[in-house]
């Protein structure tokens, strides 16, 4: 995993609250951080091993942050959170260092804390809704659930090990995303309603591994789709009324399947009937090495 950045630049003060008391739920630990004057949050997340959820949470606070502890590994995860020209910027990340404690680091000159000795198990991240939150995420060997739904997501991320992911946006995101990002290794991805994240650019890459791709959500313009994938198998799901282009970069050792609807313009270009008129349209580029590619049409 990449090491957090270091901000060693002056931060503006403010009087940050936070719940910073010592004392451990049943199976677990819990944080908040509130909202005060930021516009915009940075997240740095990191996780080498274990089971991370992400959803919305409440508006007026950054994070709700909650570790459920079970099993005998140990684990050290640090949260920090500081603000900078009314931005700001949160990491978390869960290392398998051996140092084995949680600690949570605030500017507000209240210090941190330390608990030690707890066993690893999931984290469960809620974010606010009511700023742009820019997410990078990378996951080691374990899970992930994001349902990203009703948050305003500005920029995003996800880079996975050896893990099985499920993303979801199933509101319309507010911010527009220039670039969406996965890059899926030795894995199982699910991605549901990725429309709906308003994006302009989406790109796919994946190793080994099963993967879908479900593009249903609003379509009001023309994007980019990448999809690249080497020994892997990957679905992706185009609704009917988004106008398509996909244009397949085979080799002899792949394979590749192509709804019906589409009608192939030149070799290695396919084009579904409404790609002129529609209002929504897609266009794909598709490279495989050793892998499977299956593209479908489907209803909304």
């Amino acid at each position: 995993m990449k090491k957090s950045a270091s901000y060693c630049s002056s931060f503006v003060s403010l009087s940050l609250v936070f719940l910073v008391s010592s004392a451990a739920l049943a199976g677990g630990y819990h944080k908040e951080i509130k909202k005060t004057s930021e516009h915009e949050v940075r997240i740095k997340l990191e996780s080498a091993f274990g089971t991370v959820i992400i959803g919305k949470g409440e508006s007026e606070k950054i994070l709700v942050f909650d570790l459920k502890t079970h099993g005998d590994e140990k684990t050290n995860v640090d949260v920090d959170y500081h603000l900078k020209n009314n931005i700001g910027y949160l990491n978390v990340d869960r290392s398998n260092d051996g140092s084995h404690s949680f600690s949570f680091h605030a500017d507000d000159d209240r210090g941190s804390n330390n608990f030690s000795d707890f066993e690893s198990g999931s984290w469960y991240l809620r974010f606010t809704d009511a700023i742009p939150l820019s997410m990078d995420v990378e996951l080691g060997v374990g899970k992930g659930d994001f349902d990203l739904s009703g948050l305003n997501v500005k920029d995003f991320k996800l880079s996975t090990g050896a893990s099985s992911t499920i993303l979801t946006f199933g509101e319309p995101n507010e911010s527009v995303i220039d670039n969406f990002q996965i890059e899926s290794g030795v894995s199982k991805f699910v991605g549901n309603n990725l429309c709906n994240a308003n994006f302009r650019r989406f790109t796919f890459e994946g190793g080994v591994g099963t993967y879908y791709l479900n593009f249903a959500g609003g379509l009001s313009r023309e994007v980019d789709v990448h999809v690249k994938i080497g020994l892997g198998a990957v679905t992706l799901d185009i609704p009917k009324n988004i106008g398509a282009k996909v244009m397949y970069n085979d080799t002899w050792l792949s394979s590749f399947t192509i709804d019906r609807d589409f009608t192939e313009e030149h070799k290695g270009t396919y084009v579904t009937p409404n790609y002129d008129t529609a209002k929504g349209k897609m266009d794909i580029y598709v490279e495989s090495g050793l892998g499977s590619v299956k593209i479908r049409r489907v209803e909304e």
